[in-house]
């Protein structure tokens, strides 16, 4: 089961909307981990409904650790619990598994939840995961004897490689290759990355002074390990013309994928951005990352499917 951590800006919530909508997912291979990081929730709401319409109850952070409920849970579970037609798996943050009061979180005794360990594994935690049903935590900062001990394991990765600067990127860069492996673990049901986008929280980009187009494809020839391309634009040191910019980056990237070496899978984020080209259209960069994230997501869900690695 993949299940990819999202935050709830718009071009993410949308990026699902549109993933649910557009037939082409196999969905009993998705699950997404979505922390709020917006005040308006509305816009989190349609999606969650969007998710349950196609059978999909996402885990929702209920303790973000970024953005506007960051020190303010309980606004946030206050304003999902008054939304009684939506389902989802609420998902606590633990740093210190010591101090958690459940019933600080509106949980009770039987009620399904997770955890989300953003950091090491300790004994109480341990201890936690056995009344959880899913336990999120960090592929390279657990002890594989410790992973023997949690139930539900969700392994999660900050794979992407990110830069400073678009303009030192390379052609491409490993990602991961969580998505062979997870399941050789027993208790391990799923995994999840930020898709290309880093874990790193930011509110907003700065100017772009090279835009930089980032796609995934599986690397049969490296045991299926995914790799992520590059298609960066030309660069005048200066942060005008994204639109030309934005063009020159999608030119590079549509000639790969329409030659005969193309490596990408025919996925609905990669529908989208030939359209885009065909029509010569700048849509703005947030609309690049949400394509881009589509497609990452498409592509590790169709290598699921057709190696049968669901999990549970």
């Amino acid at each position: 089961m993949y299940c990819p951590i999202l935050r709830s800006k718009q071009f993410e919530l949308i990026a699902l909307r549109e993933l649910m909508e557009g037939g082409k997912l196999d969905l009993g291979y998705f699950c997404p981990i979505i922390e709020p990081v917006r005040s308006n929730i509305t816009p989190l709401i349609k999606t969650i409904k969007v998710l349950n319409e196609h059978g999909i109850e996402p885990l929702v952070i209920i303790n973000p650790s970024v953005g506007d409920f960051l020190g303010k849970h309980k606004v946030l579970i206050d304003q999902l619990e008054l939304e009684d037609e939506i389902r989802f798996v609420p998902s606590i943050i633990v740093k210190d598994a010591k101090s958690i009061d459940l019933s600080d979180y509106s949980i009770s005794v039987g009620d399904e939840f997770a955890i989300v360990a953003f950091g090491g594994v300790d004994r109480e935690l341990i201890k936690l995961s056995q009344e959880a049903v899913y336990t999120v935590v960090e592929n390279s900062k657990t002890n594989p004897l410790a992973l023997s001990r949690l139930k539900g394991v969700i392994l999660y990765e900050d794979a992407f490689k990110k830069k400073i600067r678009n303009l030192d990127y390379e052609e491409e860069s490993p990602f991961s290759y969580l998505h062979a492996t997870y399941n050789q673990t027993a208790n391990v049901v799923g995994f999840g990355d930020y898709t290309t986008l880093p874990k790193e929280y930011m509110e907003g980009g700065g100017p772009a002074y090279v835009v930089t187009i980032h796609i995934s494809y599986i690397n049969r020839d490296e045991f299926d390990e995914m790799y992520v391309r590059h298609y960066s634009s030309y660069s005048d040191g200066t942060p005008t013309n994204p639109q030309g910019k934005f063009l020159d980056a999608l030119d590079k990237l549509i000639s790969d994928y329409r030659s005969e070496g193309n490596v990408f899978d025919q996925t609905s984020g990669m529908d989208e951005f030939e359209r885009i080209y065909d029509s010569n259209h700048y849509p703005g960069l947030g609309q690049v990352k949400k394509i881009s994230m589509k497609h990452h997501i498409e592509t590790i869900c169709d290598y699921l499917a057709m190696e049968g690695l669901a999990g549970e």
